[in-house]
């Protein structure tokens, strides 16, 4: 057991014992008191049922009374009429409290006899002294004897209770304590709220947000693994190029111009792909350079479709732009014109030839804005339009297109339109097509 057990276990068995022994020294006190005064009741129901007994006892001897007790009226137990006889003793073979038989001797003997104290002399000659025990006298000699008992009782119960206690908050501490050990080690898989069953306290609710913390932690963890992994294998493709183009420049000098013309290509693209991992990463922890100023969307997405257009003439396509009204947003220029420079982009690779990526934009109430970009290609399947997003993603060559990205394109334009509060997703037209469906809060500011 832990240190929180024992000062648990230890401040809570204290409290009690302190508590009862307060508690128990009050009850023994006035118990004590209350044995020292009149052993005899003398409220009206102790006047009654002793004047009932002292006239059958009188008229009908010992057998009468006897049977008055044994029939009382109601059906119900018969009162605790003590009826002693000269010999001190009861009729009915019953204890006989030498207190309360001294006090109704003693009530008897003064000028003010209570009438709930008797002396009966029967037809026979017999004298009886009648009355009804203290309850009070009675309780505090029980007591004499069982306090031992009782005190052991409550502390045993105190001591069981403040154990079980300290062991229902200092387990899932303790379970916590070797979840957070495992997890530091590397074992990212630990859980806890398995362990603690069907609790349904604060306790529980931390060990879910542990188990919450953990997962997101091995997501993570697994994310960079994996993109180091792609990195890796993205950047040991150029290099090997370049190594390649270097050995034929040695082996065969006249083919010199052309690897250098092969290295400063893998160079190029070596850069590219590092800025692009640059600016990936910088998103993904929240750090941007860029400045948060207001910029006009139509005029951004105008100047993009411009850019485009040229590399869409050479595929006999076009780029349009279609927009309601003028909007204005806070954000970042050149995060949010990478985001869409990639969307666009990405629609004109998969574009079949010919035909016009369709860009928009709508103001769709007072509180969105709605940016969609939509191509004429193949589309995705369904079980691919949110993989796409993820780093060094790539598809599959088709017919009109070669995969010659990295894979960072897409997964760029989600962190970057994120950072500004919005979203991005992917759907398949019905006649054809991709389209890309961006949404922004309206006067966003990231």
């Amino acid at each position: 057991m832990g240190r929180l057990f024992w000062k648990t276990f230890i401040g809570f068995s204290l409290t009690l014992i302190i508590t009862g022994a307060f508690i128990g020294g009050a009850i023994y006190l006035n118990d004590n008191r209350l044995s020292g005064e009149e052993g005899f009741s003398h409220d009206r129901r102790a006047e009654f049922v002793v004047g009932i007994t002292a006239h059958t006892l009188q008229y009908g001897g010992v057998d009468g009374a006897k049977a008055l007790f044994k029939n009382w009226p109601g059906h119900k137990p018969s009162p605790t009429v003590m009826v002693i006889g000269t010999d001190g003793k009861d009729i009915l073979h019953r204890t006989v409290s030498q207190n309360s038989f001294g006090k109704a001797l003693d009530a008897l003997a003064s000028e003010a006899k209570p009438s709930s104290v008797r002396q009966v002399k029967t037809t026979e000659g017999r004298e009886y002294i009648l009355f009804v025990p203290s309850a009070n006298a009675d309780i505090a000699s029980q007591l004499k004897f069982s306090l031992p008992l009782q005190l052991f009782i409550a502390l045993f119960a105190s001591l069981l209770f403040s154990a079980g206690f300290a062991i229902y908050l200092s387990h899932p501490i303790q379970l916590l304590r070797q979840a957070s050990r495992h997890l530091a080690e590397g074992n990212l898989d630990t859980r806890v709220s398995p362990q603690l069953g069907k609790r349904n306290d604060e306790m529980i609710e931390l060990a879910q947000d542990f188990d919450y913390m953990a997962a997101r932690l091995q997501t993570l963890v697994d994310a960079q693994r994996l993109l180091l992994h792609d990195v890796s294998h993205e950047l040991r493709s150029p290099v090997a190029r370049m190594r390649l183009a270097i050995g034929l420049a040695q082996q065969q000098p006249e083919k010199l111009s052309s690897a250098l013309t092969r290295i400063e290509r893998e160079t190029e693209r070596l850069d590219e792909l590092l800025g692009q991992m640059l600016t990936l990463s910088r998103l993904e922890a929240g750090i941007s350079g860029e400045a948060n100023e207001e910029l006009n969307l139509n005029d951004l997405l105008a100047e993009i479709v411009q850019d485009v257009n040229f590399e869409a003439q050479a595929v006999g396509s076009t780029i349009s732009l279609k927009s309601d009204s003028e909007i204005l947003i806070n954000g970042h220029y050149e995060l949010l014109r990478r985001a869409f420079e990639n969307i666009i982009r990405n629609a004109l690779k998969y574009n079949k030839a010919g035909e016009t990526v369709e860009v928009s934009i709508q103001q769709q109430d007072s509180h969105q804005i709605l940016v969609e970009v939509r191509d004429h290609g193949p589309g995705l399947p369904e079980n691919e339009l949110d993989k796409v997003f993820q780093p060094f993603y790539r598809l599959g060559s088709t017919e009109n297109t070669k995969n010659t990205g990295y894979g960072l394109g897409l997964a760029i334009a989600r962190r970057a339109i994120e950072k500004h509060h919005g979203s991005i997703s992917l759907s398949n037209c019905n006649n054809g097509g991709l389209c890309a469906h961006i949404l922004f809060p309206h006067n966003l500011r990231p």
